[in-house]
């Protein structure tokens, strides 16, 4: 197909016309310019339009699994959303989805970055390229982007009429209906309309009500318009919608674990200086106040009424709910299946977006000024049924509400008779939103989340300086001056069901974890019991009986941090350079060296008290890489190698403090690796790609504060081995048209999905295989694809959560089964 690189700015690849056979010359922008991906000291695995089609990559996260190096789920942890992802890329990403947490990896729509993993689970409809960039992005992206950069553009409108229209259906009562067409208004307008509906059933079960999760109900579109009133200047204006109507992600109890005691103490490590004491949290369980103190707050609960849980005086500690009595929540409810569940709790993950995007790019002859604004807002609702049983024991819901808005000036050129090539940028962010979360964790129920409100300024200069016609180096700097801003008044506890715990409540009245409020919210000094007080000398750590002072920062004495709104701020230089070296027409060879960081920002998750808001700060990589990129045989084969080095400092991971997962700062670690991508083309009808990526990832130091993280741990979501392969054979090619066979293999090495190596959570290595089968007509008007994705049904875990010390539960997020489809498209 014969394509022009449309964008500079947005790292678009595009084949460039063969006429002599062999393989397509891929043309990247990665620098914003145009380059033949072969000549950039780059190490990218560039996609284009054709090549999304035939591997039926339907939305982004399935791109990971033909890129080396790169994991990506479309699920989070802790969330029941189904627009989410999980991405990492050479070992760096990020778990948490929280509206107070960056991603790791950087996810950019047509030049604008999207701030949120929740969203960012983009469907691929009329999308000419996706760009995966490995390793830190510190000085030609708009916003920092420490572990690389996924670059997705949609098709512009062009100047000649087209059409497409395609029906999908499938396995789970599949179908999919997508529309394009693009109409040139005049000789120098034209519009592009683009719109998709897909839907099919859930592939798991609800045993409890019939139900479904794991669905898909999408719609999406866009309508694009491209002027260019005069030869020198382009305007691109467009806007997109994205409407979900869906169940939660499909969830599964994997491990449940009752509790004899209703309250105990965890002793959480200080990371102070030497000499700083730990610190004492209050651990209560979820199963024991469902199983023996009701969801109504009756110390008679229906499922310890029935089988004897309670004594004289109220629930009897010791004694464990039996697994025979379905009024309990217990062991009984583990399927065993990934496709059935009890679940009973609320099930919808809703999601709306709307943006709109302008491009202005002035053509001034040796030097272009382009000029990205955007505005994009989302809302969203899901829930988390953490417990999959039918009861309401452990029920997360997220209401989230934002808005971004972003502005960047892109000034390129060269000077010098082309032997300096530069680009000079500036960049603003603003967002703002809100996390309103209610929660039901069996003994209490409470508010999490909180209002974000964050300012980002960057600005950036990278020249590629050309020494020789084959030696060029190229230095770039970064400046950001970022502030992020927190506000966690809405958290609050409202019902604090410890209060009908006989011996709790002659305490404390209202509750142990209202007590827990009012002595340490606010507080210069908690207000809490000192060890050894006769009598109570079980009871260390608690508050006080009595309850304390009221303060300013706690209205109502309920809050579980102080209402009042904090900050963090960074202000950061990240340096590039590189230098690559043409030994032969064909062969590249390049080192590199560039520094990204992310800001740090603050816990949402709190319970039952916290004195200050709980933050973290900046984490840091530090990358070299040497890499050489080579062509045979007259382009027949392209392989490509890379090697680098990361040094990772004061790492973000999540791990739970009690019931409340947080972010910390880990310590420092060392990613090593490598990776190998080719294709090939022996002959015209047969086309192979290819790509292996290892990875050695290791702590070298631990903060305390990470525990129980070691240096022993393992990395969440890093597998040591990537792999992956595809075969493109057109077997027939004659009067009736042209008939096209493919088959591609994925594969990917053990993996834990959390930080702290939960075994629950521990994915054997595995491999997923996928087929299909396309027919052309001769007139190239009609296209039938057929085939099967996870041929092998491999059901492998995705992500998920395990909290059983306090929330009683492990869940998981396993893939979807095997699904045939039969896809009819028509091209005008």
């Amino acid at each position: 197909m014969a394509a022009h690189a449309q964008d500079a700015a947005t790292s678009e690849p595009q084949a460039e016309e063969q006429q002599t056979g062999g393989l397509d010359v891929i043309i990247v922008t990665a620098r914003k310019r145009d380059e033949n991906l072969q000549e950039t000291p780059v190490a990218i695995t560039a996609l284009t339009g054709g090549m999304l089609e035939e591997r039926q990559i339907t939305n982004v996260a399935e791109v990971a699994k033909f890129a080396p190096n790169v994991n990506i789920s479309p699920v989070a942890n802790i969330s029941g959303s189904s627009a989410s992802i999980t991405s990492f890329i050479r070992g760096v990403g990020q778990t948490d989805f929280n509206i107070t947490v960056d991603p790791g990896v950087g996810v950019y729509v047509d030049g604008v970055y999207v701030a949120r993993s929740v969203g960012a689970l983009l469907d691929m409809a009329d999308i000419s390229s996706v760009q995966v960039l490995r390793g830190p992005q510190g000085t030609l992206f708009g916003k920092n982007t420490i572990g690389g950069a996924i670059v997705v553009n949609s098709v512009e409108p062009q100047y000649d009429f087209d059409m497409k229209l395609e029906a999908a259906t499938g396995r789970f009562n599949r179908a999919d209906f997508k529309g394009m067409v693009n109409v040139p208004l005049s000789n120098n307008l034209a519009m592009r309309a683009v719109a998709s509906y897909e839907t099919r059933d859930g592939y798991q079960k609800r045993l409890f009500d019939g139900g479904r999760q794991g669905n898909k109900d999408s719609f999406g579109a866009r309508l694009a318009f491209k002027w260019e009133p005069t030869d020198k200047l382009t305007v691109n204006l467009s806007g997109d919608v994205n409407i979900r109507r869906e169940e939660q992600t499909a969830i599964s109890l994997i491990e449940l674990q009752d509790q004899a005691v209703p309250l105990r103490f965890v002793e959480i490590p200080n990371s102070a200086p030497p000499g700083g004491s730990n610190r004492l949290i209050a651990a209560p369980s979820s199963m024991y106040f469902w199983n023996k103190i009701s969801a109504a707050g009756a110390a008679t609960g229906a499922c310890g009424a029935a089988w004897g849980g309670f004594g004289p005086t109220g629930p009897i500690p010791g004694t464990l709910a039996p697994t025979s009595n379905p009024d309990c929540a217990s062991t009984r409810w583990i399927t065993g299946d990934p496709d059935t569940t009890w679940a009973g709790g609320n099930n919808r993950s809703d999601f709306d977006l709307w943006g709109v995007n302008l491009t202005l790019d002035y053509d001034f002859g040796d030097i272009s000024l382009k000029s990205i604004s955007s505005y994009r807002d989302q809302k969203s609702v899901f829930e988390y049924d953490f417990d999959g049983t039918p009861h309401d024991v452990l029920q997360l819901t997220n209401n989230i509400d934002l808005w971004q808005a972003s502005q960047e000036l892109q000034l390129t050129g060269s000077i010098l008779d082309d032997r300096v090539n530069f680009v000079l940028g500036a960049y603003y962010l603003k967002e703002k939103g809100i996390d309103k979360e209610p929660l039901e964790f069996g003994f209490a129920q409470f508010f999490s989340g909180g209002e974000i409100d964050n300012d980002s300024y960057a600005s950036y200069l990278q020249a590629t300086f050309k020494v020789t016609d084959r030696f060029s180096i190229t230095p770039g700097i970064r400046y950001t001056n970022e502030t992020k801003r927190f506000d966690p008044s809405l958290q609050v506890i409202y019902n604090d069901r410890s209060r009908f715990d006989p011996v709790l409540s002659s305490l404390y009245p209202d509750g142990a974890f209202i007590a827990f409020s009012q002595c340490l919210v606010g507080q210069a000094v908690p207000g809490v019991i000192p060890p050894g007080v006769p009598g109570f000398e079980a009871f260390a750590g608690f508050p006080l009986p009595g309850g304390c002072e009221p303060s300013a920062t706690n209205p109502g004495g309920n809050h579980t941090m102080p209402a009042v709104q904090v900050q963090a701020k960074a202000k950061e230089w990240t340096p590039a350079i590189s230098a690559d070296y043409k030994i032969t027409d064909d062969t590249l060879i390049y080192a590199s060296y560039s520094k990204g960081f992310k800001n740090g920002g603050f816990s949402q998750r709190i319970f039952p008290a916290e004195i200050a808001t709980p933050s973290f700060t900046p984490e840091f990589v530090e990358s070299y890489e040497i890499g050489l990129k080579n062509e045979f045989f007259d382009r027949r084969l392209r392989l490509n190698l890379a090697a680098f080095l990361s040094d990772y400092s004061d790492m973000q991971i999540v791990v739970n403090e009690g019931i409340a997962p947080k972010v910390r700062n880990a310590g420092t670690g060392r990613i090593k690796g490598f990776e190998v991508e080719g294709e090939a083309a022996p002959i015209d009808q047969v086309q192979l790609t290819f790509g292996v990526g290892y990875l050695d990832a290791y702590y070298t130091d631990i903060d305390l504060a990470a525990a129980p993280v070691t240096t022993d741990s393992k990395f969440a979501f890093v597998p040591e081995w990537t792999a992956s392969a595809a075969i493109n054979a057109d077997v027939y090619e004659g009067q009736a048209g042209k008939l096209t066979l493919r088959g591609d293999w994925f594969h990917q090495s053990g993996t834990f999905k959390d930080a702290v190596n939960s075994p629950q959570l521990f994915q054997p290595a595995y491999s997923v295989f996928g087929a299909s089968a396309s027919f052309t007509d001769k007139s190239e008007h009609f296209t039938v694809t057929g085939g099967v994705t996870n041929l092998t049904d491999k059901r492998y875990i995705q992500g998920g959560y395990v909290d059983l010390d306090i929330g009683g539960a492990a869940t998981a997020s396993f893939s979807r089964p095997r699904e045939w489809f039969l896809k009819l498209a028509y091209q005008y």
